[in-house]
Formats: C-alpha cells, structure tokens, sequence
C-alpha cells in the first residue's frame, strides 16, 4: 500500500495525504484523522515516524507577568484551545511566567525539556522579547512580529477590523468618535489605533488628538477613561477590548452618562460577558478556538523543519445593543 493508493481509494490528492500523515497545519483536524484511520485500517507505515508517538512531547504557554497573575478570560480561553489541540496530539503543556525565564531562553527551554513555546501577552517593552531573538527552538507568538528563522506568528486583522467599526459607528451617524488605546507599548494596540485613524480617513472624519485617551487592557482603566470623555463631545467610543468597554460603561454610568443613550460604544475580542452585560456590547469576536488550535499547528510545522509563517486571522463584527442610531 502506497500513498497514491491511500489517496485513490479516499479521492483525495497524493499531496493532501501526504501532508496528513505528515501532521501539515494546512491539513484539517477531519482529513487528518480519516487518512490516518485509513492508514492504520490497511496496514500503511510510513517511511519516517511522525510527530505523534507513543511518548509525550512538551510544549510551554509563556504569559507576561501580568498575565499569568491575573489572566484574562481571553488568554485563559487561548490557552485552554491550544492545550486541547496539543493534548489530542499527544503533547504536554505547561504555563510558564515570562519572569520565570532567566537570561537565556533557549537554555530555559532545553533545561526544561521544551521543544516549543506559544507566547502570549508580550509588549515591545518586555525583556522576553529580546531574549526569543535568534532562538533555535520553534516559537509562535500571539499579536506581535520577531524577525527569526524558528519564529511564526498568528494575528487578528486588526487594521481592517477596527476601520469597519469606524465605518459602522459613521454609518449610524456618528462623526465625533472616540478612541481608547490599550497599551502604547503593544503591537496590537498600536494596529487597533491604525486601524482607527484609517477608518476616520475612509469615511472623512477628521482625526481629533482630544479624543484619544491612552489606557491599559483591564476594566479599570476604562472606568478611569468615562472622566476623561466626560469633558469631550463624543458620540461613540472605540475601546481596545471588551475589559476596557466594560468598564467604561460603568464609569460613565457613575457619573450620569448612559450607554447607548448618549454615547454608542465598542468592545474587542467578545469575551463570554460581551453578550450579557448591560447593554450586550457590540465588539469584534476572535475565534479563539481557531487561533488555539493553528498556533499549534505552526508549532508542529517548525518542529518538522518548516519555514516559519505568518498567519493572519480575520474576526467577525457583532452587532448587539450598545450602539444606536443617531441619524
């Protein structure tokens, strides 16, 4: 039994099966299994083992400090999906603090007996990031983009997603709109307040500097943003993500501003409370499962001597009751 014997009887293509036995990311999770079930069931053996074998592979999910001290459910639910996915594959995964990672990242991992990292929640100020350059152990990262031979990268489409907000909020009749930054230091928020900028420029909103506020990602610092766009005349306000849109919605709340009465507002990521919350927010929904499980993939894809990649994951708008119509 050959490959293109495999391939005919299943009517897929020698590549597809190939790629399947193989453990290729590019392959899904359902094609996958069938050539495999197929292949065990006619007695099929490769020329070379794959990946998955009888004994456990390690894998590591690397948090930023604050991240692993008080996760967030985005990267709590990320983290869940990639060890689902490495678990059905026969990998072990272990959560490691970015702080916990002395001066070489390479000697961290090979001490520990780690063939792959996933990093989450890392900023251009993180010390780890400069550690990770170079490195000769397959590394994905989640929202950020390090040069390096052994290092892909899964990002959500930012730009475009955050212009279509824009467009939406313009659509409704809103042409004063505020913007509230996540981290000045992150890649995804400097992406998210592109993508804001671009969306003011597509729909001929002029850029006003008085209606940024620069905060952090938790609750807290949108609370403390209602203040701020207090004293402004906005009529709608993009918010990095939900944490930061929630809380702002309380805050404004505190001091008599009703959302959407009087301001429309928008989250990102649609963390599980998005629908619930007073108002639902209306925000931009990541595919966390999805991203999980092709992170994971692009771990296989290195450890198998792959190139690196870049992949980028396109999100949905979810259009729920905490913007309105002031037309």
């Amino acid at each position: 039994m050959k490959i293109k014997d495999i391939a005919y009887d299943l009517h897929l293509s020698v590549s597809t099966v190939s790629k399947a036995l193989n453990g290729a990311f590019d392959v899904s999770n359902e094609t996958k299994q069938l050539v495999l079930d197929y292949a065990k069931k006619v007695g099929y053996k490769a020329r070379d083992q794959r990946l998955k074998t009888t004994k456990k592979r390690r894998l590591c999910i690397i948090h930023s400090v604050d991240n692993l001290i008080n996760p967030s459910s985005l990267f709590m639910a990320l983290s869940a999906a990639f060890s689902k996915y490495a678990g059905e594959n026969n990998f072990e995964v272990i959560q490691v603090g970015a702080h916990q990672i002395g001066e070489s990242y390479d000697d961290y991992l090979k001490d520990n007996h780690f063939d792959g990292a996933f990093i989450l929640g890392l900023n251009y100020e993180s010390p780890l990031l400069n550690k990770i350059k170079g490195t000769n152990i397959p590394t994905v990262l989640f929202d950020n983009i390090v040069e390096g031979d052994k290092i892909s990268s899964i990002n959500n489409e930012n730009l475009n997603t955050i212009s279509k907000l824009v467009t939406l909020l313009h659509n409704k009749g809103h042409n004063k709109i505020g913007f509230i930054h996540g981290d000045r230091s992150s890649f995804i928020s400097n992406e998210r307040y592109a993508g804001y900028i671009i969306g003011l420029e597509m729909n001929g909103i002029a850029y006003n500097p008085n209606y940024i506020y620069f905060g952090s990602y938790n609750e807290e610092s949108g609370y403390k943003a209602a203040s701020f766009f207090k004293n402004t005349d906005v009529s709608a306000i993009v918010c990095s993500s939900d944490s930061i849109a929630i809380g702002l919605i309380r805050g404004l709340k505190d001091i008599g501003i009703s959302c959407p009465e009087d301001v429309s507002i928008t989250g990102y990521d649609d963390l599980e409370i998005a629908s619930y919350f007073t108002p639902p927010l209306t925000t931009v929904r990541q595919d966390l499962d999805l991203i999980g499980n092709r992170a994971f993939d692009l771990l296989v894809s290195m450890l198998m001597n792959r190139t690196n990649q870049r992949i980028v994951i396109f999100s949905d708008i979810i259009i729920r009751e905490s913007i309105r119509n002031i037309l």
